[in-house]
C-alpha cells in the first residue's frame, strides 16, 4: 500500500482510546488524523493520558461525526454502549470505513441485545451490516467489510479458546465459562466497585449468570458450529490493571483423547500468528500477553469417576490490546489488505 490509510477516532478519553492511539501513530501505513470527544475538550491527549506527554499534537475536539470523518478513510467509535447506535449512522453516508468497539452492532437479535443492556435499540435495521470482527474465525468477511464490529473482550477470550471445538463438531450442551478481569476493563472513571483503593488487594465475582457478554458468547459459538449451546457466565473482578483469563468447561464424548485435541487445536490455528497453543500441562498466564495483541491457549482433559470426559480450555489476553484496539487494527490491517501483524508484533510487559 503506497499512500497511509488516514485514520480519526471518536471517543478519545479511555483506556482503549489511548491503546488505539498509540497504535496507530506506530503504524508503519496509518495517519491518525484527528480525535474527538466530549470530554476535555480542548486538551492535548498528553494531558488526558500522560503515557504521551507532551510528544503528540492531537487535540481533544468536540465535533459531529461528518465532521470526524472528513478527509479520512476509517472511523474508529470508541464510544459507551447505547451511545454508538445513534453516532454510527451519521457516518454511513461519509465513504468510510467503521469500526465499533461498542457491543451495539455485535449482537444480532434485537431483542436479546435490548434485554443484556438494558436499552432499546434505535437503529436495528443496520446491525447485519456489520461484520463481527474476529479474524480467527471472519478473517474472509472482514477483508470486503466496510463496518465492523469489534467483538468484546471476554467473548475475544472464550471464543478464542473454543473455536476448533466448535468446527470439529465436538461443541455441544452446556458450557461453562468463569474469568478474572482487570480493572481497566470497567472504564476510565472510577466507581465503587473499581476503584484502585478498594480493589488492589480484593476479588469477587460480579453480573454471574447476567453479563452482557454472555449473549455474544454463545452468538458467536453457535456460528462456528457449535450445536445445541448454553452458557453460563461468571466474570470476577481481579486486583489487575489489564488482562483476562477465562476457563471455559465444557463435555466432551468418552472415546476423545488428548492428542486428537491437540491436533484439533494445533490445525485450527497454524495460520492464525497471535495464537499460541501451549503444549500439554503448560497453562497460560496474563503476564505472557500483556500489552500484546498475542493469545495464549491451554488445554486440560479430565475424566470423572463415572468415565465421562470433560476440558477446560483456558485463554489469557490482554483486554485492552487483543480485547479491543489491538484487534480493532488487526481488523484494519485485514479490511485495507494489509499484513493482520503490521503495527502489532510486540513483546509482553514483562514481569
Amino acid at each position: 500500500m503506497t499512500t497511509k490509510i488516514r485514520a480519526a477516532i471518536m471517543g478519545g478519553s479511555g483506556y482503549a482510546a489511548a491503546e488505539l492511539v498509540k497504535r496507530l501513530v506506530n503504524h508503519p501505513n496509518a495517519e491518525l488524523i484527528r480525535i474527538s470527544s466530549i470530554d476535555y475538550v480542548g486538551e492535548n491527549i498528553g494531558a488526558v493520558h500522560r503515557s504521551f506527554a507532551d510528544r503528540l499534537p492531537y487535540t481533544l475536539e468536540d465535533l459531529t461525526p461528518e465532521k470526524v470523518a472528513e478527509g479520512c478513510d476509517i472511523v474508529f467509535l470508541c464510544l459507551p454502549h447505547k451511545v454508538s447506535y445513534l453516532m454510527a449512522p451519521k457516518l454511513f453516508s461519509q465513504n468510510v470505513k467503521i469500526i465499533d468497539f461498542s457491543g451495539d452492532y455485535r449482537i444480532r437479535d434485537q431483542q436479546v441485545y435490548n434485554k443484556y443492556y438494558n436499552t432499546t435499540h434505535t437503529n436495528p435495521d443496520n446491525i447485519e451490516s456489520f461484520v463481527y470482527g474476529l479474524p480467527e474465525l471472519n478473517a474472509n468477511s472482514i477483508r470486503n467489510a466496510n463496518r465492523v464490529a469489534n467483538p468484546g473482550c471476554f467473548p475475544t477470550a472464550t471464543a478464542l479458546s473454543l473455536l476448533p471445538l466448535a468446527q470439529a463438531g465436538l461443541l455441544t450442551g452446556k458450557v461453562r465459562v468463569v474469568g478474572p478481569t482487570g480493572s481497566s476493563g470497567s472504564g476510565v472513571h472510577p466507581q465503587p466497585g473499581t476503584h484502585h483503593p478498594l480493589r488492589h488487594k480484593n476479588i469477587k465475582s460480579y453480573k454471574p449468570l447476567t453479563h452482557q457478554h454472555q449473549p455474544e458468547m454463545l452468538q458467536i459459538l453457535s456460528d462456528a458450529g457449535g450445536q445445541n449451546l448454553a452458557v453460563d457466565f461468571v466474570p470476577i473482578s481481579a486486583p489487575l490493571s489489564r488482562g483476562i483469563l477465562t476457563n471455559a468447561i465444557i463435555d466432551l464424548p468418552e472415546s476423545t483423547n488428548d492428542s486428537d485435541i491437540f491436533d484439533i487445536y494445533q490445525q485450527y490455528y497454524q495460520h492464525s500468528p497471535f495464537i499460541r497453543v501451549l503444549s500439554k500441562g503448560k497453562f497460560p498466564e496474563i503476564v505472557s500477553v500483556a500489552g500484546t495483541n498475542y493469545v495464549e491457549l491451554g488445554i486440560q482433559l479430565g475424566e470423572r469417576h463415572d468415565g465421562s470426559r470433560t476440558l477446560v480450555s483456558i485463554a489469557s489476553i490482554d483486554n485492552l490490546v487483543k480485547g479491543a484496539s489491538g484487534q480493532a487494527i488487526q481488523n484494519m490491517n485485514l479490511m485495507f489488505g494489509l499484513d493482520e501483524c503490521s503495527g502489532l508484533d510486540d513483546f509482553a510487559l514483562w514481569p
